[in-house]
Protein backbone atom coordinates (compact mmCIF):
# COMPACT_ATOMS: atom_id res chain seq x y z
CA UNK A 1 0.00 0.00 0.00
CA UNK A 2 1.42 3.23 -0.81
CA UNK A 3 0.61 6.21 1.39
CA UNK A 4 0.56 9.79 -0.23
CA UNK A 5 0.93 12.88 1.79
CA UNK A 6 -1.80 15.18 -0.33
CA UNK A 7 -3.84 12.24 -1.81
CA UNK A 8 -2.90 12.94 -5.24
CA UNK A 9 -1.16 9.59 -5.54
CA UNK A 10 1.98 10.85 -6.95
CA UNK A 11 5.01 10.66 -4.85
CA UNK A 12 6.04 13.61 -2.64
CA UNK A 13 9.39 14.46 -0.85
CA UNK A 14 10.21 15.93 2.94
CA UNK A 15 13.51 17.57 2.97
CA UNK A 16 15.10 18.57 6.16
CA UNK A 17 17.33 21.96 5.83
CA UNK A 18 20.03 22.62 7.53
CA UNK A 19 19.02 24.86 9.70
CA UNK A 20 16.65 21.96 11.06
CA UNK A 21 13.24 23.44 9.10
CA UNK A 22 11.05 20.40 8.07
CA UNK A 23 9.74 21.23 4.29
CA UNK A 24 7.07 19.64 2.01
CA UNK A 25 7.15 19.31 -1.61
CA UNK A 26 4.51 18.25 -3.60
CA UNK A 27 4.96 15.45 -6.27
CA UNK A 28 4.00 16.40 -10.09
CA UNK A 29 4.27 14.12 -12.97
CA UNK A 30 7.00 16.06 -15.08
CA UNK A 31 8.75 17.92 -12.06
CA UNK A 32 9.04 19.46 -8.47
CA UNK A 33 9.08 23.60 -8.44
CA UNK A 34 9.25 26.03 -5.91
CA UNK A 35 10.94 25.97 -2.49
CA UNK A 36 8.26 23.96 -0.90
CA UNK A 37 6.21 24.45 2.15
CA UNK A 38 7.97 24.65 5.38
CA UNK A 39 5.59 22.52 8.31
CA UNK A 40 8.31 22.04 10.68
CA UNK A 41 9.92 25.21 12.13
CA UNK A 42 14.06 25.27 12.18
CA UNK A 43 15.06 23.30 15.30
CA UNK A 44 18.01 21.06 16.75
CA UNK A 45 16.32 18.23 16.53
CA UNK A 46 15.26 17.50 12.62
CA UNK A 47 19.15 17.61 11.15
CA UNK A 48 20.12 14.25 13.41
CA UNK A 49 17.28 11.79 11.76
CA UNK A 50 17.93 9.75 9.27
CA UNK A 51 14.51 9.58 8.15
CA UNK A 52 11.15 10.46 8.76
CA UNK A 53 8.28 7.90 8.95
Amino acid sequence: MRVYANGDGIPDIWAVAANGAVRFHPGSKTALSGSGTQVINPNTYWPTRLSIG
